[in-house]
């Protein structure tokens, strides 16, 4: 539990140290239906957002403070420089309050690459399927023309891969969170 913990405090200094070793991108992510696989695609670490769980005094002019501590939190690593490493930052139509901590960031925090995607609000709708379609089209477009190169096919494979490992992976540990007595609970 140790190495996990210790791979958890040092997550920004990861994505430096990548960076700098593989010459590519660095991506913040705002909300789970961001489509990792498009930024694996074209060698862009995905990074997602997240709070210290530290006290903090810099979003109120920036978001409602009556806004959720998650969101708040997120805006003020931001604010803080947490994330100066991040090239770009994008999220997928998400919470109002989440979406608005994206669009501070976008407007306070300089990066070269922001993208907002949108998503279906009626998902068991017959239009909804080709909308995303059209949605996630339309990202992978503005990812290659940020990156400067095609991302083909065998790289969207190698994207899908990746994620689907890491699906894999989330469910096995979840299905060890079912214990009794777990070996890791998710609290510090």
């Amino acid at each position: 539990m140790e190495k996990f913990k210790e791979w958890y405090e040092n997550r920004h200094d990861y994505a430096r140290q990548w960076k700098e070793k593989n010459g590519s991108k660095v991506m913040g992510f705002f909300c789970t239906y961001v489509p990792e696989e498009i930024l694996y695609a074209a060698d862009i670490l995905p990074v997602r957002a997240l709070g210290s769980h530290q006290p903090q005094n810099v979003t109120e002019p920036h978001i409602f403070g009556m806004y959720c501590p998650f969101c708040r939190d997120v805006l003020a690593q931001g604010l803080q420089g947490r994330y100066e490493y991040l090239d770009g930052i994008t999220i997928a139509q998400s919470c109002l309050h989440i979406r608005q901590a994206y669009c501070s960031w976008d407007i306070h925090i300089p990066v070269e690459f922001s993208y907002y995607i949108n998503m279906p609000h009626f998902v068991q709708s017959k239009r909804s399927y080709p909308f995303l379609r059209e949605e996630l089209a339309l990202f992978k477009d503005a990812v290659e023309k940020w990156i400067g190169k095609k991302i083909t096919d065998t790289d969207l494979d190698r994207g899908i891969d990746i994620m689907n490992r890491y699906r894999k992976l989330m469910r096995q540990a979840y299905e060890l969170r079912k214990s009794d007595n777990p070996p890791f609970t998710g609290q510090g």
